[in-house]
């Protein structure tokens, strides 16, 4: 059968890509040889950034001018009021807390709030609190940064495109045929035994660490690197909290919740904290991250709640030092795009441009014929990659020690 293009890998920057495209009237078809979104976009907190955390140094970065434009587009999408029409995504929030702990630094930090940024910091009175930053010293803030549940994220993607994607083998699931001048003609998948070859006019790899093989496979190993991080999970009776703490130029700790029924809570430990944490054990992180909550969020009792700890890589282009890009990055060789969106809230200027790259270069417009799927009628749709706290295989205690779980019963998945 025959494409425009076709896609490798199913995060969040192949899927609004695919959707984009799809709307243009693009051949386009999508593949993932685990589950839609799984590394880095279901390990994402996801909080649709508007620049204000990459501005705290007073200076208006690159990253923050590019990226302020992002929470406006994503707010209508999650409305229905624009497309893609992610209306039945799960908001866990409208909105972030900041605020600032002791330090005197952090009133430093607060300079990032005066610039021209679309998202503003609001200053909230002591009596308009939430409960839980009743006892925080400082100033409290709200960040009007919508807050969504990356796997909801998926499932809506999964259920506008679920005929344009196409589950392949993990091991050898993908094979490019690449021409004498370099020209990628076609892709052959494979799954189950089964086995189709695709001809394409230009592929896009979007696949996160895979990213590199691919494109080694694909005539030019594109230069990648890696980022990692060490996420804490704490759940228990814990409020729906999203915020940031802030102390001076840095994010000393990102809280994101989710609930997941039976009076729980889980909270996903990001910023500073993650960046830390990536030379530390999980035992030694554990401790760091309960000290961590008693100072800054005095108000909550950590005695009674459960922690684990996650390693994520997070891909990008290589740049000197080994710094994060400020903007989305998309490489061309030939006719393959090569993709690393940054960050979650990017992923509609990808697509974006990715549309825009395919017109110049290649031509690659609305097709007019009609586009006949039959021969992969009956190919399997990926899944949906399982939240973080699904896999957790035991849990521990604010110290570190493990507790005990009957072998008959994990209410987590349950609830998962």
């Amino acid at each position: 059968m025959e494409a425009d293009i076709v896609i490798i890998g199913g995060g969040i920057a192949g899927l609004w890509t695919l959707d984009e495209l799809r709307r243009q009237g693009v051949r386009a078809l999508l593949l993932e040889n685990r589950t839609l979104g799984f590394g880095q976009t279901i390990s994402s907190q996801g909080i649709i950034h508007g620049g204000l955390k990459y501005s705290l140094k007073g200076v208006l970065t690159a990253s923050a001018d590019e990226i302020r434009e992002m929470p406006l587009v994503w707010r209508e999408c999650l409305s229905g009021q624009r497309e893609p029409n992610l209306s039945k995504t799960n908001v866990r929030s409208h909105c972030c807390y900041l605020w600032q702990t002791r330090a005197l630094s952090s009133q430093a930090g607060m300079l990032g709030a005066q610039l021209n940024l679309r998202i503003k910091p609001k200053n909230i009175p002591d009596h308009q609190r939430p409960e839980i930053l009743r006892d925080t010293p400082g100033h409290v803030y709200r960040l009007d940064e919508q807050v969504l549940s990356p796997s909801s994220l998926l499932n809506s993607f999964r259920n506008r495109l679920s005929p344009y994607l196409l589950q392949i083998d993990e091991t050898a699931g993908v094979q490019l045929h690449v021409e004498k001048s370099g020209t990628v003609s076609a892709v052959t998948i494979r799954h189950d035994s089964r086995e189709e070859t695709i001809s394409c006019r230009a592929v896009m790899m979007s696949a996160g660490v895979s990213n590199t093989l691919l494109s080694e496979q694909a005539g030019r190993k594109q230069p990648m690197q890696l980022r990692p991080l060490h996420m804490t999970m704490v759940k228990g009776a814990l409020p729906m909290f999203q915020g940031h703490c802030i102390d001076g130029a840095k994010t000393r700790m990102t809280i994101t919740s989710e609930y997941l029924g039976d009076g729980q809570t889980v909270w996903q430990l990001g910023g500073n904290i993650a960046e830390q944490g990536t030379g530390q054990t999980s035992e030694d992180l554990i401790r760091f991250a309960a000290r961590e909550l008693n100072e800054i969020l005095p108000a909550v009792d950590i005695s009674d709640l459960e922690f684990a700890t996650y390693k994520i890589d997070r891909a990008e282009r290589k740049v000197k030092l080994g710094m994060r890009p400020d903007t989305p990055q998309i490489l061309k060789h030939k006719n393959v795009l090569t993709c690393w969106p940054t960050k979650l809230a990017f992923a509609p200027r990808v697509a974006e441009r990715i549309q825009q790259m395919i017109q110049k270069e290649f031509g690659i417009e609305k097709n007019p014929e009609e586009w006949s799927l039959d021969e992969l009628s009956e190919w399997k749709t990926p899944e949906v990659a399982a939240a973080p706290w699904s896999n957790v295989e035991g849990w521990c205690d604010a110290q570190g020690q493990k507790l005990s779980v009957p072998n008959d019963v994990n209410p987590l998945k349950q609830a998962g």
